[in-house]
């Protein structure tokens, strides 16, 4: 009577650990030699020796043209959010620039905040940044009103 349960219970345990295991995989995948290294709290004195690349983005998992994006954004915010800045956070294209209206803002939004809510584990600080960029592009000439 036992028995089943305990077996159960440890097929249940190696699902989990196969599930957790792929996923961590996939997250890992897509970190660069400098992240990994800062990560694990190794120092690396002159990041740009031998490491040219190690500050790119580098998935195969994205599709091109957003590749491209990232591999030329140095990183960091700006001291005061500019509109480029703000259609890079939202992730807002540039052929979607041109039918920019309040419902494509909306969509933008509620999807990078979905992506990094602190209640579902991310940065208050990014959350307070998507939010930036939704009221800088409200108030925008790019934004259509209807």
């Amino acid at each position: 009577m036992v028995f089943p349960i305990i077996i159960g219970l440890g097929v249940t345990m190696a699902a989990l650990s196969v599930k957790s295991g792929l996923s961590a995989w996939a997250v890992f995948r897509t970190l660069s030699p400098l992240t990994i290294a800062k990560l694990n709290n190794i120092r690396i004195e002159n990041p740009t020796e031998g490491y040219r690349d190690a500050l790119k983005f580098r998935s195969s998992l994205i599709d091109e043209e957003l590749r491209n994006r990232l591999n030329r954004y140095q990183g960091g915010f700006a001291p005061r959010m500019t509109e480029p800045e703000a259609l890079l956070i939202l992730d807002i294209s540039s052929r979607e620039i041109n039918h920019l209206d309040e419902k494509l803002l909306k969509r933008k939004h509620r999807k990078a905040m979905v992506q990094n809510h602190p209640d579902k584990g991310g940065s208050p600080y990014m959350a307070a940044k998507i939010n930036e960029a939704k009221e800088l592009l409200e108030q925008s000439v790019l934004l259509r009103k209807r």
